[in-house]
């Protein structure tokens, strides 16, 4: 199945957990990110999905045409990941951060993100944002 984010991500997607998952995980798998294998947990919009890569738990999350978000654990896999989400939805993440679980967030968010990333940065609870342009 050759698809990319334009048939999930930039457009509302069917909402059979089978057909999701087949769709994103072929758009990471043809993104050079394999063995990735993510099973859904949320059919509906925010659409939830979760997996593990070399041993990383990954979970993703999106509203179409809205937000993506990415959560896993911080490091050199974690990094490979973000690079990987910004080719396949063609753009750099707003933001990202720790929170108190040490926890990885990062977000990819469309359109203006300001309210958002002032939210974040003014959240005593999170650690190492950062900030993308």
């Amino acid at each position: 199945m050759a698809t990319n984010a334009s048939t999930w991500f930039y457009r509302e997607p069917e909402h059979e957990a089978y057909l999701l998952e087949e769709r994103v995980n072929h758009t990471f798998w043809a993104n050079r990110i394999y063995a990735l294998y993510f099973d859904c947990l949320a059919a509906e919009p925010p659409f939830r999905m979760e997996g593990v890569w070399h041993d990383l738990p990954v979970t993703i999350e999106w509203v179409p045409n809205q937000y993506f978000t990415l959560t896993t654990h911080p490091g050199e896999l974690a990094d490979m990941l973000i690079v990987g989400v910004k080719e396949i939805l063609g753009f750099k993440p707003t933001i990202s951060y720790v929170d108190p679980s040490g926890q990885l967030t990062v977000e990819w968010l469309v359109g203006d993100a300001a309210e958002r990333v002032q939210e974040i940065q003014g959240n005593p609870n999170y650690s190492q944002i950062r900030r993308y342009k």
